[in-house]
């Protein structure tokens, strides 16, 4: 893998003092009936969402200009810097997509800065909201880089603290970004991800976690083993989900799924599509099933990548005449996951700069 990510949001923990302190001051729920925070009023979930928006927009500061965290946030949130983190957006993501997380701005800017006038950024994503085109009787396109930031931010908002026991809803939440992050790089058909066991498909190896799925458990039940390697970016997600996470949801001891359920025991086959379509459709605004997330693989390689659009068919483990024995095949995938992730790495960091 290549040097550090840079993340394309900013931590709470390294906002500028300013921001940190106007966030505070808006989620205060005073008793006295005298004081009434806007922030205040809003659901857990609401407020993690509102500080995604508030997040996003200083990381691409941190990414295209830097010195502007020095300035005061009143006078930072220009037109001008907003119309660049749009053009930003657009990068990585679906019209609809990049409406819905300015207007996430907008709203967090309203409880953050309330003197301040926001009626040109009410504007603005009214405008994106209109020009972004109603998803067609094909479906929608996505790309692998948005499934991974779906997944991550789902993760990053649930992440657990030291302080306190873990929020059944939060490690649901936590294992369903997983399951959407693995997506990006470990385009799996749904059978096969919902059926992964610890140790026999998820196989821990040093430094190195892969997935390997073998031919009788694949659709066509013939040709090669799937091996997938998982990329140092998720590496962190997953351990945090296999040492609190899913032991928080755990119940039967004996239960080796990877995904497990709130009841307690393994997640079902039927549940994958749900997790999947009811997260796009709040966060990204469009539908997503499962075999959309699947073909993200390859439409990531057809937009960006065209002429080396094979490696997508290595990675979806389409048939492939040409290959000559099972373990090419085989090696061929497992370079095709690699550069996969590779791939994807760049596609952010264009995206970031």
């Amino acid at each position: 893998m290549p040097g550090p990510h840079r993340r394309l949001h900013l931590p709470f923990s390294q906002w500028p003092l300013a921001d940190r302190l106007l966030w505070q001051n808006a989620m205060i729920d005073h008793d006295n009936p005298f004081h009434s925070a806007a922030g205040a009023h809003l659901s857990e979930r609401s407020r993690r969402q509102y500080q995604y928006g508030w997040r996003r927009f200083l990381g691409f500061l941190t990414l295209d200009e830097p010195a502007a965290l020095e300035i005061a946030p009143a006078e930072r949130l220009t037109k001008e810097r907003v119309k660049r983190f749009v053009d930003h957006l657009k990068e990585s993501n679906t019209p609809r997509s990049v409406a819905i997380q300015v207007d996430m701005l907008y709203k967090v800017a309203r409880i953050m800065l309330p003197k301040l006038n926001l009626n040109w950024l009410k504007t603005i994503k009214a405008r994106l909201f209109v020009a972004a085109p109603t998803q067609g009787a094909r479906g929608p396109v996505i790309t692998s880089v948005q499934l991974l930031e779906l997944g991550q931010q789902l993760m990053d908002e649930s992440t657990p603290t030291s302080n306190r026991r873990m929020r059944l809803t939060d490690a649901v939440q936590f294992r369903d970004g997983l399951i959407i992050a693995l997506l990006a790089f470990v385009p799996l058909r749904r059978k096969n991800l919902a059926a992964l066991e610890i140790d026999r498909h998820l196989i821990g190896e040093g430094d190195e976690w892969s997935v390997i799925v073998p031919a009788k458990e694949t659709k066509t039940k013939v040709g090669a083993t799937i091996d997938f390697t998982i990329p140092e970016l998720i590496h962190p997600y997953l351990t945090t989900y296999l040492s609190i996470v899913r032991p928080r949801m755990l119940k039967r001891t004996n239960c080796t799924a990877l995904w497990v359920s709130p009841k307690g025991g393994a997640l079902s086959y039927s549940a994958i599509w749900s997790i999947i379509t009811r997260h796009a459709k709040k966060r990204l605004g469009i539908h997503i099933s499962p075999h959309d997330a699947r073909d993200a693989a390859a439409t990531t390689w057809a937009i960006a990548a065209p002429d080396q659009i094979g490696v997508s068919r290595d990675l979806l483990t389409h048939s492939d005449l040409r290959a000559t024995t099972k373990h090419y095949n085989r090696a061929r995938g497992i370079e095709a996951s690699r550069a996969h992730a590779l791939f994807i790495a760049r596609m952010r960091r264009a995206a970031g700069s």
